[in-house]
């Protein structure tokens, strides 16, 4: 059950974070104010974190430990640095 207090609190997160992204769009000010434009990317990001949070709560533990431990093929900046 904690479980779904947390997703209903993400969902919740995302919807503020719409809301408050779709107002500093309206209000006309982020074409001429840094501070603005700074707190719209700001929510922006935040918005991010919390859909990634939401998308990896649906997947089960097993899951997101192989996922954490697979290797995709993809090359990593390290690899180019062998000693």
């Amino acid at each position: 059950m904690g479980s779904n207090k947390k997703v209903l609190k993400l969902r919740q997160e995302i919807l503020k974070a719409n809301t408050q992204l779709k107002q500093l769009q309206d209000s006309g000010q982020m074409e001429y104010s840094d501070d603005a434009n700074k707190k719209y990317n700001k929510i922006l990001i935040q918005k991010a974190i919390n859909k990634k949070k939401l998308n990896e709560s649906k997947h089960s533990f097993l899951h997101n430990f192989f996922k954490k431990f697979s290797h995709k093929g993809e090359r990593l900046i390290c690899d180019y640095f062998k000693s």
